[in-house]
């Protein structure tokens, strides 16, 4: 059987991980598993999947012990069940089975894509799958905006302090308003109010902060042509360069190759 880093039909950067396998272990992976990143807009009311995220690849062991490399830190690797954690590898330090995986995660903590949350779903795939569990459908969540976008923004700020997640039932149908009462009813840092503002007086349809510990992101919703100059009156509103990122509302899975 081919080694999943030599199949050509998979994208490259499903490729990548499996390589780094073989390259630090020896051997080929078993399995090669993907979670996207995702949006919790509104408290996690609605949650929007994007195209970067987690990908793990690995294998089965007998020992029981969960055993996790990244391919950006290769010298902190974490073996589960212990008391001493890398930090990248902190949101799946509940979990327990027996498998070797390299992970690779292409968002930092923070940015406001969940990433910590992307690594423990992928990695959960990886441990069901190895384990002969049963595949579950993960739904897709399709957003009709057509012409809209979500514009993310990474304020790079990160502080030890969380924020408070709290529910939050929107009451209007449109996801502009409602990320903008959703804003005002929680308590922002001043970074994420100046993203806000700053994006609403340039034509933004709504933004709001987003929950993303330990940074301070903001989403803001805006029409596909004001995206340039919604990225203008916000970096001109802040101290710190933002980064963005940029999502297309529509669906998308996790996946699993094998």
């Amino acid at each position: 059987m081919t080694d999943i880093a030599d199949r050509p039909e998979l994208a490259p950067e499903l490729r990548l991980v499996p390589h780094a396998f073989r390259r630090t272990f020896g051997r080929p992976a078993e399995g090669v598993w993907y979670a996207p990143g995702v949006l919790n807009l509104l408290g996690g009311a609605v949650k929007v999947r994007a195209k970067w995220g987690a990908i793990v690849a690995g294998d089965r062991r007998d020992d029981g012990r969960l055993e996790l490399v990244s391919v950006n830190r290769p010298a902190e690797r974490a073996l589960l069940p212990s008391g001493e954690v890398p930090a990248w590898a902190a949101p799946v330090a509940g979990e327990s089975g027996g498998a070797t995986l390299m992970c690779s995660v292409d968002l930092p903590q923070g940015s406001g894509l969940s990433a910590g949350e992307a690594l423990r779903t992928a990695v959960g795939l990886a441990l069901r799958d190895l384990a002969g569990g049963l595949p579950e459908e993960s739904p897709a969540i399709d957003l009709d905006l057509p012409g809209q976008r979500l514009l993310v923004v990474d304020t790079r700020i990160r502080r030890p302090e969380p924020q408070e997640e709290r529910p939050y039932t929107p009451h209007t149908e449109d996801l502009g308003a409602a990320l903008t009462a959703y804003h005002h009813a929680r308590v922002p840092d001043p970074e994420q109010n100046a993203v806000v503002y700053a994006a609403l007086a340039a034509g933004a349809r709504g933004a709001s902060m987003l929950v993303d510990p330990p940074g301070r992101p903001a989403v803001a919703l805006v029409d596909a042509d004001l995206v340039p100059a919604v990225k203008k009156a916000i970096t001109k509103a802040v101290e710190v360069p933002p980064r963005y990122l940029t999502i297309v509302p529509g669906p998308f899975k996790a996946a699993a190759s094998r």
